[in-house]
């Protein structure tokens, strides 16, 4: 029997289960509760405190926690009871949990959806709470969820960007979701070549940028003759490392603003994430390092978007 991971943010206590759930616990798979129970507030606090971050489902309950996830997802965010921090937990593990679907499965219909789900949810938090990208940049993660991590910021940071520049809502959801699976086939590279994702891309020998350069296509191969993907995403996703100095894997050099933007971030936010510079510092090498690699009006935007989200101080 197979089994996918969900995190535990996007299953509530006291709410009826649609689902068996599982945990793992010394090489085997547990049942912990049945369908049609749930889970009671105090066994959920133990769970959390315990550092359980990961539920399990069986493939076949898939469709029946996506419909679970998609209403919760409605009602946590329309509700005005519910805090921000509430909300961006809840979207933080939706968007998690469909990443790293994606990662595993980039073909499966079923993955796809969900991230299109999570990545609708985060735009609604991100569009409707001021206080919501300061606190989804400054939640801390382990290193084997660094790209996990940084796909969540691309996603949220070149919504909001976006939506300050007011394209298109079509345009804006084409980039939450982009931003969510852009780095998907990172894991499709074998384990040493993963870690060129933590290296400096100045310091990338020859070899290193042509096997990094593979990361942008993989995946994406997979997906593009899906009926169920939209080719915009498609097209964010197999150029979010192109520039206007047509020095990406793709060696493209005209940019639409939309792939501008997915860019721009991704280089920022993988500056932040893998070499340890604050976002002032950050910011400060891209105004003199990216001045040719994107138009310098973009750039200027985008760091009025980091002073008034408060996440240059």
């Amino acid at each position: 029997m197979a089994y996918t991971p969900l995190r535990i943010s996007t299953v509530k206590p006291e709410r009826e289960l649609t689902f068996d759930l599982y945990i793992f616990f010394k090489e085997t798979y547990l049942k912990y509760q049945d369908s049609g129970t749930s889970i009671d507030t105090d066994k959920y606090s133990k769970l959390k405190a315990q550092k359980i971050a990961k539920f399990y489902i069986t493939e076949e309950d898939e469709p029946n926690y996506q419909k679970f996830l998609d209403k919760l997802l409605s009602e946590t965010m329309e509700d005005p009871n519910v805090s921000v921090d509430e909300k961006v937990t809840m979207v933080d593990g939706a968007c998690s949990t469909a990443i790293e679907k994606m990662q595993e499965q980039p073909e499966s219909e079923m993955a796809y959806k969900m991230t299109n789900t999570a990545a609708k949810s985060l735009r609604q938090i991100v569009e409707k709470n001021p206080e919501a990208l300061k606190k989804i940049f400054g939640k801390k993660v382990d290193d084997a969820d660094l790209v996990i991590k940084h796909s969540l910021n691309v996603s949220a940071l070149s919504t909001k960007l976006a939506s300050k520049l007011n394209l298109k809502s079509d345009d804006i959801d084409n980039i939450a979701v982009a931003g969510l699976i852009h780095d998907v086939g990172m894991t499709r590279l074998n384990k040493d070549d993963q870690m060129l994702f933590k290296k400096d891309k100045s310091k990338f020998t020859p070899d290193d940028k042509r096997i990094y350069g593979l990361h942008v296509k993989d995946a994406m191969t997979v997906l593009k003759d899906k009926p169920w993907v939209n080719q915009g995403v498609i097209d964010l996703a197999m150029n979010h490392e192109e520039t206007l100095k047509g020095d990406g894997p793709n060696k493209k050099s005209k940019l639409s603003m939309s792939e501008m933007i997915i860019s721009l971030v991704n280089t920022y936010d993988k500056t932040i994430v893998t070499g340890g510079v604050t976002p002032k510092e950050a910011m400060k090498n891209m105004m003199i390092d990216q001045v040719g690699s994107y138009e310098l009006d973009l750039i200027n935007k985008f760091k009025e978007v980091l002073i008034s989200e408060g996440l240059l101080e």
